[in-house]
């Protein structure tokens, strides 16, 4: 939380980690949010090719077959991605594009993932973390159904990559030299760090996702507990809410009073002026109660007509 609060207006950060924004997203608005996430680590990993590319100290370590073949497919999947936000805009609106849609979004990004896992290497810390990191944010943020239909094709992608990899079936990381991969990989500090590198977009986009769903996530839970205890009507405590508050006293074994009022002759400003009249009496009386009372006393509707007010720390003869 302090750190949004430094990167980002502290407004636009309650808003979003005091309301349920992200929470009550369409499928589509998530998938807009995961293309665009997904753009900006494709426009991270194309700088670092290039970086690396053209630094003569670091060439060694590149595979320039390789070269032109992977950075045409790295631009054209960093410009799908921004591409695919206009249907997303455009079409919104349309039951079978928000329907499909996101589908077709959450394999795009797979498929973009899985490359980029195989060029880097499919066994190596970046593709693994990425691929827990992106599994685990897709759980909390998209139907299970949806997750499990795209990653567990992936999973098994990743499975069997792996062990063509180690069979010598299958091209490893082929985006580094050979000498790079002939060496003790975690003991070269440009494989270590390009590591690093690859996998801060994801791990970053992750952590700021999990702080605002689980932030929302709580504040909802927490919102839930207090709509559960109101009386929806007149908007004071309700029965549920005023029992707990009883044995918690008890138990303490605090003094406190009880008054029960029960209002006169409501059956007929019910039957005379209708039932619409006697709710707005019902929530003019609780108004009036909740304004005269005291600091720490409490006041619920028992039932009905019937309201009940706890007076703590009061004896009967007051």
């Amino acid at each position: 939380m302090s750190l949004l609060n430094r990167i980002i207006h502290p407004r636009t950060v309650h808003y979003f980690m005091k309301n349920s924004v992200l929470m009550n997203w369409s499928n589509l608005n998530k998938s807009i949010l995961m293309l665009v996430l997904g753009g900006l680590a494709h426009v991270l990993w194309i700088a670092w090719y290039i970086f690396c590319t053209s630094i003569p100290a670091l060439q060694h370590w590149m595979n320039f077959d390789y070269y032109d073949y992977h950075l045409t497919r790295m631009v054209i999947f960093c410009v799908l991605s921004f591409l695919l936000i206009l249907p997303c805009h455009y079409c919104r609106h349309q039951p079978f594009f928000q329907r499909y849609f996101p589908y077709i979004a959450i394999i795009f990004f797979a498929v973009t993932f899985m490359y980029g896992g195989y060029s880097i290497g499919i066994s190596s810390p970046a593709t693994i973390a990425g691929y827990i990191s992106l599994v685990t944010v897709g759980l909390v943020l998209f139907e299970r159904k949806m997750v499990y239909i795209i990653f567990l094709p992936i999973t098994v992608y990743l499975l069997c990559a792996i062990m063509l990899s180690a069979w010598g079936d299958m091209d490893y990381a082929p985006v580094f030299s050979q000498s790079l991969n002939e060496q003790i990989l975690y003991k070269n500090e440009f494989w270590v760090y390009s590591q690093l590198f690859l996998y801060i977009p994801i791990f970053f986009a992750s952590i700021v996702l999990f702080e605002i769903l689980l932030t929302q996530w709580r504040n909802r839970e927490k919102q839930i507990e207090k709509i559960s205890q109101m009386d929806p009507l007149t908007g004071i405590f309700n029965r549920r809410k005023i029992a707990h508050d009883l044995a918690e006293i008890e138990s303490a074994q605090r003094n406190f009073a009880l008054v029960l009022l029960d209002l006169d002759y409501f059956k007929h400003i019910n039957d005379n002026y209708g039932h619409d009249v006697g709710d707005d009496v019902l929530r003019n009386i609780a108004k009036i109660l909740s304004r005269t009372l005291r600091e720490g006393d409490v006041v619920g509707r028992f039932g009905g007509e019937e309201f009940l007010i706890i007076f703590e720390q009061t004896s009967i003869e007051l």
